[in-house]
């Protein structure tokens, strides 16, 4: 039974398919004198048939399969089917043979011939149970999916929502401390830092963003790192490849980079970041790698590994199957590589 449409056309539908079932082979038949006794005895297990299949299908099944009560779901159809096949009997033997005296001589009233209709009457049960569980099957598959869908963006959002609170207390002590130097640089960084805060209130509550805009974000965010840094480290980023198809979840890849400031810079020596950006047909190439200082030589602000949980967390989310994350951590080099199957 269909939902979806009005219960009186299911129902005349259903009827349609029932006389199709039962009446047409018959009515291939070539009856004698008109409407012969088998075919009215037909007739009455078909309608049995029909009233036992709606009460199994909208009543017995959603009360007692539904609810577990087998026991007295299997007692309550073995009572239908013996009421069914008893009236059927009855039908069959006093109006039939008695009333309209047919020739034949009948036979015994509750004898094996009772038991005729069970087969078409077991038959309309089990396509009851069959048509009902599918459906309730695809009702909870439905469902579910649908909770599984509200679950994914309930993570995602919440992952996203790591990340800018992350970022925004790295940049503003990074900020703080120029501003406690009386550094020219302090106006530009905070241009800088009004340029990522437009793109993480606008463009990072969307779907999907250019690619274009993730990369500004990203050079926003080396040129913020490079004012308070000055010439303590070597840094490159080069892109390959276009940029301008090629649709991108925002906040995606500036975790990476973000590590490899935090836990990558010395204070004593010289470091290194070296940042990678290629896209080929069918997929984006991200690759990041910093110098390791000693540990206690680290700029630490926060516990590390924070920010590579949560992006890995919603690759996973978006990209099920269809990314590539590698990350080798040896004594003095830190190296992250992404790769993604992109439409």
């Amino acid at each position: 039974m269909n939902t979806d449409k009005p219960f009186w056309v299911t129902f005349l539908i259903n009827c349609v398919i029932w006389v199709f079932l039962f009446f047409i082979p018959f009515l291939l038949l070539e009856p004698r004198d008109g409407i012969t006794p088998y075919l009215q005895r037909m007739a009455m297990t078909s309608a049995l048939t029909i009233i036992l299949y709606y009460i199994n299908y909208l009543y017995l099944i959603p009360r007692y399969l539904f609810t577990q009560k087998f026991l007295a779901y299997l007692l309550v159809i073995l009572g239908a089917l013996v009421i069914s096949c008893i009236l059927v009997n009855l039908y069959f033997y006093f109006y039939v043979s008695v009333v309209q005296n047919w020739h034949h001589r009948p036979e015994p009233l509750f004898g094996r011939g009772m038991w005729v209709p069970l087969f078409p009457l077991l038959t309309g049960i089990a396509i009851g149970i069959s048509i009902r569980m599918a459906k309730e099957w695809a009702r909870t598959e439905k469902e579910r999916r649908e909770l599984q869908g509200e679950k994914l963006l309930s993570e995602l959002a919440f992952l996203k929502s790591q990340v800018n609170p992350h970022f925004l207390f790295n940049t503003l002590n990074n900020i703080c401390s120029l501003a406690r130097k009386k550094s020219d640089d302090t106006e530009p960084a905070i241009i800088k830092l009004s340029q990522i805060m437009r793109y993480m209130i606008t463009d990072s509550t969307l779907e999907k963003v250019g690619l274009e805009e993730e990369v500004d974000y990203l050079n926003n965010f080396i040129e913020l790192q490079k004012i308070r840094l000055a010439d303590r480290v070597e840094i490159s980023f080069v892109i390959e490849g276009g940029l301008s198809s090629i649709q991108i979840e925002p906040l995606l890849l500036i975790p990476f980079v973000e590590n490899a400031f935090k836990h990558g810079i010395s204070y004593n020596g010289k470091s290194r970041i070296s940042i990678d950006l290629r896209t080929m047909p069918g997929e984006l190439s991200f690759t990041v790698e910093n110098s390791k200082p000693p540990s206690r030589d680290t700029l630490k602000l926060e516990e590390p590994g924070i920010g590579l949980k949560n992006v890995s967390r919603r690759l996973e989310l978006l990209y099920p199957g269809r990314h590539q994350l590698e990350i080798r951590d040896s004594e003095s080099v830190y190296h992250v590589m992404l790769k993604i199957q992109i439409q």
